[in-house]
């Protein structure tokens, strides 16, 4: 009964690596990439750090990060760090706009940035699992 679990577990962290990982790196890091490599650094100046500082860092954390967390590499390490810009984006970036987008256009709120913090806490506690580059390189 316990490999059952271990392997429901294994498989949950895989899910959500993968999900959210991909997500974060793809929708989210692939976009502040381009915007970085093309010189764009309209991004907001926060904790007294220029624009492109920031970009730099939520850029690293979201591309860099989400991509170590979609393989499962160093997977609450990066967590961890992806957990403090979603703290920032949805305390701090969308500090005046509601939790909920609610109208039919949609708009800003704090929703997104807050449920991929929730997703990383996840990925956090589970750590890599055994479908990971984690547990390939433990093996060695």
């Amino acid at each position: 009964m316990k490999s059952s679990t271990n392997n429901t577990v294994d498989l949950a962290a895989l899910v959500l690596r993968v999900g959210f990982g991909f997500f974060i790196a793809f929708g989210h890091g692939l976009g502040k990439l381009q915007m970085l490599l093309s010189g764009n650094f309209q991004f907001p100046p926060l904790f007294g750090l220029s624009p492109a500082i920031n970009l730099g860092l939520a850029t690293f954390l979201e591309f860099v990060a989400g991509l170590a967390v979609l393989v499962g590499f160093k997977t609450r390490l990066a967590s961890l760090g992806l957990i403090g810009i979603m703290f920032v984006a949805g305390i701090i970036v969308h500090f005046s706009d509601p939790l909920f987008a609610m109208s039919a256009g949609g708009g800003s709120s704090k929703e997104m940035a807050l449920l991929y913090l929730l997703a990383f806490a996840g990925t956090m506690i589970l750590g890599s699992g055994r479908y990971s580059v984690d547990a390939l390189i433990g093996k060695k």
